[in-house]
C-alpha cells in the first residue's frame, strides 16, 4: 500500500482526506500535527510516496520553503501536494488551490502513483474496510453494521459486529473511545456509500468565517451531493439530513449576500466543471434574490424561502446530470437518444418528485413545496409549461424567471476563460418574448432593475 503523510491539526480534514485516500487510491494516511514531525518520518521512511500539507504550514522552524530545501538537501523524492493557492509555487511543489476539493487530491495522488481511472474503480480491497472513529461520531444511525476488528493471530482478523444496521450509534462508541482505537470497520461493499455520508463532516467547516468563496462554494456542493444520495434513497429527509441540508442553504445564501457581482460567482462556478444542479442552483437562486430585493412585497423571508426551493428543485436530476456531464438542461436532457425512458421520466415527473420531498422536511417553511412543485410552470410539477398562465404563486414565478436567466448564462458562459458580462437587455428581450402575460412581466422588470 502506498505512503502519504498529511501535516494537519485539523480533525475533520484528517479524516475526510484519511478515508477518502485510503478507499479510492489505496493509500494509507499517516497524521503529523507539525513539519518537524513529518520530515523526522520522512527521514525513516524516505519511500513515503508523497507529503500533504496546508498552504499555512508555518512551524517555528520549519514553512514550506524550508520543508522543500530540506527534502532536496536529502535528495527525497518525494513530491509535496500543498492544499491552498500559493502566490509564488515552485514547480516541485503541486498545488491544489481549494484544500476541500476531494476530487482534485485524489487525482493528484493517483498522478503521482500513476494510477487510472479504470484502475481506481477495479481497485480490489479486503472483505472490510477501516473507517477512523472519529468520522462515526458524525452520523447519528449507521446504513450498514459496523465491525471491530480483533487479532487472532500474527496478522489473521476476525471481525466482530457491534453494532447493527439502521441501529442508532450513539453512546455504543465511547467504549472504543476509552480504549483509544483508532479505526471500526464496514463491509468493503458498503465503503464508498458510507464516506460519502460521512463526508456530510465537512458541513462543521461552513461556519468558519476564514473560507474564501471558492471554498465554501466546493464545500456546499459536496453538502448538497451527500443530500441527493441520501435523499433519493430514502425518498425522505431526516432530521439529519434537514441539519446538513439547513448548512448548505445558509452557505449558499452567504454567498449571495457576500458576492457583489454576479460575474465574481460565475467565473468561480465554470473554472470548476461537472455538477450542473449545484452551479443551477447557486446562480438562480442569487439572481431570484436580486429580484425579490426589486418587488415591493420582497422580503429576506421570501429570499431565503426561494433559496430553500432552489437547493432541493432538481434533486432529483443530481444523479442524471452526473451521468450525462454535458448535458445543458431538461430539455436537453428529454430529447436525447442516449438517455433511457425512465431517466426522461424522472426529468418530466422531477418537480413533483421534489415537492412531495420537500413536505417530509422537518418545519419545512410554509409553501415552499408548492413552489418546488410549480417551478417549470406546471401545478401538477409534471411536465413543462409552454403557456405560462398565472394559477401559480408569485415566488413560483420568480423561480421560473430567475431558472431561465440561470440556463441562458450558463449555457452561454460555459469556457472558464472567456470575458463574462452579462448582457442583461438581451436576457430580458429574450424573457419578455417567452413570457407574455403581465404578471411574468412584472418579475423581468424587477429583474431589469437588479444589480448584476
Amino acid at each position: 500500500m502506498s505512503q502519504v503523510i498529511l501535516i494537519s491539526r485539523n480533525e475533520v480534514i484528517n479524516s475526510l482526506y484519511e478515508v477518502n485516500l485510503r478507499a479510492y487510491v489505496g493509500t494509507n494516511v499517516t497524521i503529523k500535527a507539525n513539519a518537524r514531525d513529518a520530515l523526522q518520518l520522512l527521514d525513516l521512511s524516505p519511500n513515503i510516496d508523497a507529503v500533504i500539507c496546508f498552504k499555512e504550514l508555518n512551524d517555528a522552524d520549519s514553512g514550506i520553503d524550508k520543508m522543500l530545501e530540506y527534502i532536496e538537501q536529502k535528495e527525497y523524492n518525494t513530491p509535496l501536494i500543498v492544499l491552498g493557492e500559493l502566490e509564488s509555487p515552485s514547480d516541485k511543489v503541486i498545488v491544489v488551490k481549494n484544500k476541500y476539493d476531494l476530487k482534485q487530491v485524489l487525482q493528484s495522488m493517483a498522478k503521482i502513483l500513476e494510477i487510472t481511472a479504470k484502475d481506481m474503480a477495479q481497485k480490489k480491497v479486503p472483505d472490510f474496510f477501516p473507517i477512523p472513529l472519529k468520522m462515526f461520531s458524525q452520523i447519528s444511525k449507521s446504513h450498514c453494521d459496523i465491525f471491530y476488528r480483533v487479532e487472532e493471530d500474527a496478522f489473521q482478523f476476525n471481525y466482530l459486529p457491534i453494532i447493527e444496521a439502521d441501529s442508532e450509534i450513539g453512546g455504543s462508541l465511547q467504549k472504543y473511545i476509552d480504549e483509544g482505537v483508532e479505526n471500526l470497520y464496514v463491509p468493503a461493499s458498503e465503503r464508498l456509500k458510507f464516506i460519502n455520508k460521512a463526508s456530510s463532516m465537512v458541513v462543521q467547516e461552513l461556519e468558519r468565517d476564514d473560507l474564501t468563496l471558492e471554498e465554501r462554494s466546493e464545500v456546499t456542493r459536496q453538502v448538497m451531493n451527500v443530500v441527493a444520495e441520501e435523499v433519493l434513497e430514502n425518498e425522505e429527509i431526516s432530521a439529519e439530513m434537514a441539519s446538513i441540508s439547513k448548512a448548505g442553504i445558509a452557505s449558499i445564501e452567504r454567498m449571495a449576500k457576500e458576492t457583489p457581482k454576479l460575474r465574481n460567482l460565475l467565473k468561480m462556478l465554470i473554472e470548476n466543471p461537472g455538477d450542473y444542479c449545484y452551479k443551477h442552483a447557486v446562480v438562480a437562486s442569487y439572481i431570484a434574490r436580486q429580484i425579490i430585493s426589486k418587488i415591493s412585497w420582497g422580503s429576506d423571508e421570501q429570499a431565503n424561502k426561494v433559496t430553500f426551493a432552489f437547493f432541493f428543485h432538481d434533486i432529483f436530476l443530481v444523479p442524471i446530470y452526473r451521468k450525462y456531464p454535458d448535458a445543458l438542461s431538461e430539455e436537453d436532457l428529454l430529447f436525447r437518444d442516449d438517455v433511457t425512458d425512465e431517466e426522461k421520466q424522472v426529468v418530466i415527473d422531477h418537480a413533483k418528485l421534489a415537492g412531495q420531498l420537500v413536505k417530509t422536511f422537518p418545519r419545512c417553511p410554509i409553501g415552499a413545496d408548492m413552489i418546488v412543485t410549480q417551478h417549470h410552470g406546471m401545478t401538477s410539477g409534471q411536465g413543462f409549461a409552454v403557456n405560462f398562465k398565472d394559477d401559480i404563486s408569485p415566488l413560483s414565478k420568480i423561480m421560473i424567471i430567475a431558472e431561465e436567466v440561470s440556463t441562458n448564462i450558463l449555457q452561454e458562459f460555459e469556457d472558464a476563460d472567456a470575458k463574462i458580462k452579462v448582457n442583461k437587455e438581451a436576457v430580458a428581450n429574450h424573457l419578455y418574448e417567452r413570457f407574455r402575460n403581465h404578471t411574468y412581466k412584472k418579475v423581468i422588470e424587477a429583474f431589469e432593475e437588479a444589480k448584476l
